[in-house]
């Protein structure tokens, strides 16, 4: 073979990409079955274009099935398709008129945000559909609003703008990757995980929501992109090595949305009920679905404290800063109520409307730091607030808390008057049973599915109690004796608090904190005659010195806590403390009486006690703010149990953040791995005694054509196999003979009559000085190129 001087490259001057022979035959055809001169499209057919597209469509629309049992309604599908049709009639032309791969892809973002622009942001934009600086200021504020939206309410979630917008983006981005993985880089099987993340969104965020119709259209969608790839001609074909059949690739297509929509929430770690890790999602502080009770754990377990708010008090004493009560507990999430409020604060100092005892009254003066919740926080019972108008606030008569349907109250200021029940245990113990009091039955009511474990409990710790108080009195030193403290074990063992089905694994463990204690003593009362409710805010805090003079309370979310409130006649509602975490009680509710191991009679307990006889403060598992007492005297964790406490804490952003860097670390590596996969198999079947010499040939010159690709080679596909040879081997001399061998090898099997007796020369030694040269011949940037990113992985 003539050689000549050796050009700017290994491979010749740069000429338009092509294939150098029909290669979609079956690795096992022997023969002449193989033209090498035979041109090959790397791209689908123009008249392909279209069906693709509307496959693609079809599948974008059965993967959002499985979306909609998240939702209630259908207020979102008509944003949404139109979304995703503008974004695919803007590719589908760019890809009409042979633009670049990253040119559609780029241009089909373009059309995203042109479309989000017009749907959900056209008041702040130029002319309605040009984007300006107004324009992402505004969606930034309602992705804030679809964050504040899904954390005050529960899935299934109903009509708002920024939700709108969030799922129009989301679903616009995942038609984007699916259209470029599908058309551009011919990979279907890639395409299917668009599938998947559509249903990761529902399975996330609320338990249950994909139903057997949501999995069933998302296994569906991506068999019909497995197959309609394969018929409209979007799907790459190994030339060598045996693809797999159609089972298999159904079976794995479906063992992947079962895996992420059922397994993954079970075995990640800090996922229970569909909700992120520690409960926090991506644009809220708490997660879709979540109620008081859980975000009382997730403050809780925050690594770092947030300051909410401060306040200070006329008496100088710190208070239970109360937001909300809880009384219906037959659900499997619990929620206050938000019907039948009053509106304007102006009936809770009317006497008439608000008759709660007026003596001893208390002034708090609240300061709001960051403070992004729908309920003031106040002292019990309040008699006036004053510093926050009327307008815009409505307030529960029957339990005394203040909502606003706005949530974001940071820097602002307000007073409130209060007076506490004038509690003590003679009163209380002297009071008529209220059991029967109608005014209060829904007080009373015990959900349907109401745990044996409660039942039995509540039971046996009140036996010979003669009256409410000393029933009332027993359920709090019961749970606090014979229960332990665990901000982290419900999550980790997934019964973090929320419902029944919470409160029963929480019977059965013993651990848990405020969010359990607080409403299993609720139900306690409710079983055994007492009308009960769960409240939800802040505990007292230590003072600290107020720039104004005096002292001031400052509340973060380390501070969250849920108490059980129990009504006694002329008395009112009595603040009870269950949790063993909180170092003291109520003065009316002393811990005494009972010795761990025997129940409120003095009798032996029938299961073995878990605490010891003094409740211990949360171990090192648990944050500082877990810990944290609420009386001033009890000294803070140390600083190496706070440093303990809080490595093992993990924000949600870094999960958030370490899982995306591995995914982009995992698909940077994805085409040297299938790269390495195809010179393997070709490697394996130039050795393979059993295919035909024909087909021993064609590997090794297929493996020799991607060398050549992979370090810059641009063949042309009118070019004979010798033609091509003589510009490969001039730019690596030193392999010139090891390319002749290969290229005479592919000769003879194209060309020349069948000969049983003929066998291959080239060796897997020769692709292997070629590789050599062409790697000591390359730069640095050639180099990594070639093994990391090698061109012979997308082109077909």
């Amino acid at each position: 073979m003539s050689h000549t001087a050796a050009p700017a490259t290994p491979w010749g001057s740069p000429e338009p990409a092509g294939d150098t022979r029909g290669t979609d035959a079956p690795s096992g055809a022997s023969g002449n079955s193989r033209t090498p001169e035979a041109p090959q499209n790397q791209r689908a057919p123009r008249m392909a274009i279209i069906p693709l597209h509307v496959l693609l469509l079809a599948s974008i629309a059965l993967g959002c099935v499985g979306m909609a049992g998240a939702l209630a309604g259908f207020w979102w599908v008509l944003p949404v398709a139109v979304t995703v049709v503008i974004v695919q009639l803007v590719t589908a032309a760019a890809r009409w008129l042979r633009l670049p791969s990253a040119a559609v892809t780029v241009l089909g973002l373009a059309a995203l945000l042109l479309a989000l622009t017009v749907l959900h942001l056209s008041d702040h934009a130029l002319l309605g559909f040009i984007p300006t600086p107004e324009t992402f200021a505004a969606a930034g504020q309602l992705w804030s609003d679809s964050g504040s939206f899904v954390a005050r309410q529960s899935a299934p979630y109903g009509n708002n703008a920024g939700l709108a917008l969030v799922l129009s983006a989301l679903v616009g981005l995942v038609t984007v990757f699916m259209e470029t993985a599908l058309l551009g880089l011919r990979m279907a099987g890639l395409a299917c995980v668009g599938i998947l993340s559509l249903l990761v969104v529902p399975a996330l965020t609320l338990p249950g929501s994909v139903s057997m119709w949501g999995l069933g259209a998302a296994i569906l969608a991506a068999l019909a992109l497995l197959a309609g790839s394969r018929l409209w001609g979007a799907t790459r074909q190994q030339r060598i090595a045996p693809t797999p059949g159609g089972l298999p690739r159904a079976l794995l297509v479906i063992a992947g949305v079962l895996g992420v929509t059922l397994l993954v929430p079970t075995v990640m770690p800090g996922f229970f009920s569909g909700a992120f890790p520690q409960g926090s999602s991506f644009n809220s502080e708490r997660a879709a679905g979540v109620g008081p009770l859980r975000a009382v754990g997730q403050d809780l377990r925050e690594s770092d404290r947030v300051q909410r708010f401060s306040y200070t008090t006329s008496d100088g004493q710190p208070k239970h800063m109360r937001l909300m009560t809880l009384s219906d507990f037959s659900q499997s999430e619990f929620f206050p109520q938000t019907d039948n409020l009053e509106e304007g604060l102006d009936g809770i100092a009317d006497p008439e409307t608000n008759p709660v005892s007026r003596e001893d009254p208390v002034t708090t003066k609240v300061t709001f730091e960051n403070y992004s919740e729908h309920w003031l926080p106040a002292p019990y019972a309040p008699t006036e607030f004053t510093g926050i108008g009327n307008e815009g606030w409505s307030w529960n008569p029957r339990d005394l808390s203040v909502f606003s349907a706005a949530s974001d109250m940071s820097g602002g200021t307000f007073t409130v008057t209060s007076s506490a029940p004038q509690a003590t245990p003679e009163a209380m113990r002297s009071a008529a049973s209220s059991g029967a009091n109608d005014e209060l039955a829904d007080y009373m009511r015990l959900p349907n599915e109401m745990p044996e474990s409660i039942s039995s409990a509540a039971q046996q710790l009140t036996e010979g109690a003669g009256n409410d108080y000393d029933r009332a009195l027993a359920l709090q030193n019961g749970l606090r004796h014979n229960f332990q403290y665990d901000v982290n074990a419900p999550l980790a063992q997934g019964y973090d608090a929320g419902g029944l089905d919470s409160m029963e694994q929480f019977m059965e463990t013993r651990t848990g904190y405020a969010g359990h204690f607080a409403p299993a003593m609720a139900l306690m009362a409710r079983e055994v005659g007492i009308p009960a409710r769960v409240a939800v805010g802040y505990l007292p805090t230590a003072p600290v010195g107020d720039p104004q003079g005096g002292e001031r309370f400052e509340v973060g979310t380390g501070d969250a806590h849920a108490w059980p409130e129990l009504y006694f006649q002329g008395v009112g509602w009595v603040r009870f403390e269950p949790t063993p975490g909180i170092p003291t009680t109520p003065e009316y509710a002393p811990e005494s009486g009972n010795e761990p191991g025997q129940d409120a009679s003095g009798q032996p307990d029938e299961t073995p006690s878990q605490e010891p006889s003094q409740p211990e403060e949360p171990t090192s598992e648990s944050t500082d703010e877990q810990s944290q007492p609420p009386a001033p005297e009890t000294p803070e964790p140390d600083e190496a149990q706070q440093e303990t406490s809080t490595a093992l804490m993990i924000p949600v952003w870094a999960l958030v953040l370490g899982g995306v860097l591995l995914l982009l670390l995992l698909l940077a590596a994805l085409p040297r791995f299938l790269r390495g996969r195809r010179r393997r198999a070709r490697l394996a079947d130039m050795a393979n005694s059993s295919l035909s010499p024909q087909d021993r040939a064609n590997a090794a010159w297929d493996e020799l054509e991607d060398l050549s690709v992979d370090h810059g080679g641009s063949p042309k596909e009118s070019d004979t196999p010798r033609v091509r040879a003589r510009r490969m081997a001039a730019g690596i001399p030193a392999a010139s003979e090891a390319v002749d061998r290969i290229v005479a090898d592919v000769e003879h099997a194209s060309y020349a009559a069948p000969d049983a007796s003929w066998k291959p020369s080239a060796s897997a030694a020769d692709l292997g000085k070629v590789h050599d040269e062409l790697m000591h011949r390359a730069n640095g940037g050639q180099k990594f190129r070639a093994t990391w990113w090698p061109a012979s992985i997308f082109r077909r």
